[in-house]
């Protein structure tokens, strides 16, 4: 079989046309097909996206890597189980683990899955396109063949490790990966980073069809519908995926209009109604309810606070004064409030009290408990989700 090389004019992450050659050949020779493959490199001038400037199709991509020379022993390494422990500590950072449903595309021989699934307990599935790299998978304790997946094919997580790489398609791909993943399910992405040119930089190889920088790769996603959520960069000498720079990413499906859809400015307005006015309609709410005539405390003496006096029914309730430990504001009257310190909480013992700060809760929180303090505390976290419930 021979490639049926068809040139890529546009580019695949920002969908640009000002694709330039950069005049970069190399001649791969392929132990496994036992042929000469040439290749040229292009970028995008937008986004600087670096990639293969003709592509030799699925075809030929796919009997490539079902013949794939890869090694792949059963038997984690010591370096493959501290890359392992690596990228899961990341992982598990940002993403529920224990017991959810994980899929690793690209498996190679299950060793990250293998781990998975005895750290975390996860149900573990596997997709290779290698016949060899499938028969070494199958043979590994707690791992399944997402092929014989016979319920709906949903998982928790999806796992790229060094994968989108080798993806021509992104878009379909991507769009595949979200259609497969529950509510709530995260993408784990880890590739080369080709953000910087230094010593660093990964060398070009014949199955990588894409190079990514940073900016690209997050754009991609959010052009693909996905919204990234957390990403760290790593060198490590003893990486058995590559010793240079590497880029990962934790990312979720997004409602939000791609980059350059006028619609953001809806989508935008409506989370304000919510996030920024819906709270304040939740006080109003409270008010009615079960704070009807009940006396209030406020904590702290803040924006917020402010913002909640003069744009809800707040300022005509029972208000018994704001409550800061900063001295500096202490003896103060604002808005017609006297401030006092928090210890004075245990004197005039509020029915309520409403936090209006969006940091240090806990701790405010324990502070009150200290006091002895038998109020019912509700905060403004507790009011922006309530408002998101009613909206």
């Amino acid at each position: 079989m021979n490639p049926t090389f068809s040139r890529v004019a546009h580019c695949r992450v920002c969908n640009s046309k000002r694709v330039l050659d950069l005049g970069v050949r190399r001649n791969y020779y392929l132990a496994n097909l036992d042929q000469t493959v040439p290749v040229s490199y292009a970028i995008c001038q937008d986004c600087h996206f670096i990639f293969q400037g003709e592509y030799v199709g699925d075809e030929y991509l796919n009997h490539y890597y079902r013949q794939s020379p890869m090694l792949r022993r059963k038997e984690a390494t010591a370096f493959e189980k501290d890359q392992n422990e690596r990228q899961c500590e990341f992982l598990a950072r940002h993403v529920a683990l224990k017991d959810h449903k994980v899929l690793e595309i690209g498996a190679h021989a299950g060793a990250f899955l293998c781990h998975l699934y005895q750290r975390f307990g996860c149900t573990a599935y596997f997709e290779e396109l290698s016949d060899e790299a499938r028969a070494v998978l199958a043979s590994q304790e707690g791992l399944h063949d997402f092929r014989a997946l016979e319920d709906e094919k949903k998982v928790d997580v999806v796992i790229l490790r060094h994968v989108l790489e080798h993806i021509f398609d992104l878009e379909s791909f991507l769009n595949y990966v979200r259609s497969i993943l529950a509510d709530g399910g995260s993408l784990f992405i880890e590739v080369p980073d080709w953000t910087h040119f230094d010593a660093h930089t990964d060398p070009f190889i014949f199955e990588h069809l894409n190079q990514f920088n940073t900016a690209g790769l997050v754009h991609l996603l959010r052009r693909t519908g996905w919204q990234t959520e957390a990403l760290e960069k790593s060198i490590h000498p003893d990486d058995p995926a590559t010793p240079n720079r590497v880029q990962r990413i934790v990312a979720r499906p997004t409602s939000l209009p791609p980059p350059g859809d006028a619609a953001i400015a809806d989508s935008f307005r409506a989370f304000a109604a919510v996030q920024y006015d819906g709270w304040k309609t939740a006080i109003n709410n409270l008010l009615a309810g079960e704070a009807a005539g009940k006396s209030i405390a406020l904590y702290p003496a803040s924006h917020l606070t402010f913002e909640a006096l003069t744009e809800s029914r707040l300022g005509q309730a029972k208000v018994l004064g704001m409550f800061d430990i900063d001295a500096k504001k202490q003896g103060r009257e604002i808005l017609g409030l006297k401030v006092y310190p928090p210890e004075e909480l245990k004197v005039q013992q509020p029915d309520f009290i409403l936090i209006f700060t969006m940091g240090y809760e806990r701790e405010i929180r324990e502070s009150f408990a200290a006091l002895g303090l038998t109020s019912r505390v509700i905060s403004i976290t507790e009011l922006v989700s309530n408002s998101w419930g009613s909206a």
